[in-house]
């Protein structure tokens, strides 16, 4: 179970030129679970309300490809002493997940549109 739309999420991530990869995912994934638009980097990790949650996302998004981080996204793959090491609910940690595979199909993306 997705906590956020992948596919709604990557189109308004990389409908975000002015950012890179990871802050576009970051915002396109708030906005979706604020329900509201046009987010600032800023406004997006206030919705995520964890900085712990945050600062898994980077840890995630620099320490595995998007392959092995798909294989974690599934909620049989939860990693409940990982997310005990981060202080991170389970739904925080799943979603941190999704948004460091959201991060990588968006440099994907743009590499691809390059």
């Amino acid at each position: 179970m997705s906590i956020i739309d992948l596919t709604s999420a990557l189109s308004r991530a990389l409908s975000l030129k002015n950012q890179d990869s990871l802050d576009a995912a970051t915002i396109a994934a708030a906005e979706q679970l604020s329900k509201k638009e046009g987010l600032s980097l800023n406004a997006a990790v206030g919705v995520l309300g964890n900085d712990q949650l945050v600062e898994l996302i980077g840890f995630l998004n620099d320490s595995m490809n998007c392959e092995q981080l798909s294989a974690l996204c599934d909620p049989e793959n939860y990693d409940a002493e990982q997310a005990r090491e981060w202080e991170v609910t389970k739904d925080q940690y799943l979603l941190a997940h999704e948004i460091a595979v959201l991060s990588h199909r968006v440099a994907k993306q743009r590499d691809v549109a390059k």
